[in-house]
């Protein structure tokens, strides 16, 4: 979802289902490039999903993530990139 300019930071959750990881991205305004890229990546098969998240800093994100979910946290941009 496109954020106007003014708002408020928040994070993106990308998962991907294949090998059971998830990254933390952000902080951003705008999420269409992630978006984009999550997209290009399941056209090419990949079980990869995307999904605001609360926190306020990566790692309480991540924290907020892993007490709904479970996964491996991996770098920031290793799931799909821009």
């Amino acid at each position: 979802m496109a954020r106007d300019i003014d708002a408020e930071p928040f994070y993106l959750i990308i998962t991907d289902k294949d090998n059971g990881t998830f990254s933390v991205e952000g902080p951003m305004t705008d999420d269409r490039q992630w978006n984009h890229a999550v997209v290009v990546a399941q056209k090419s098969g990949r079980q990869v999903r995307c999904a605001t998240a609360s926190g306020s800093s990566a790692e309480d994100t991540a924290r907020n993530w892993l007490q709904r979910y479970s996964g491996i946290r991996v770098m920031p941009g290793e799931i799909v990139h821009l």
